[in-house]
């Protein structure tokens, strides 16, 4: 099944929604900001497509635009 996994990063820790192919919320999940723990997100989201591809989109939130 095509997934499309949404992250919104934020410095201590960041949350992922995966929407699926008819529309509906998968998994919504917080997460620390730590790489084995997005490498664990990434790895479950891939998982969970059953071999197809997604497609993230990411979100960084506290910071300025300068």
């Amino acid at each position: 099944m095509h997934l499309w996994p949404g992250i919104d990063a934020g410095n201590a820790h960041h949350h992922c929604v995966v929407i699926d192919a008819y529309g509906n919320r998968v998994p919504s999940q917080r997460i620390p900001n730590d790489e084995a723990a997005l490498l664990e997100l990434i790895a479950n989201v891939l998982k969970l497509g059953d071999g197809e591809e997604a497609q993230f989109a990411g979100r960084v939130s506290g910071v300025s635009a300068g």
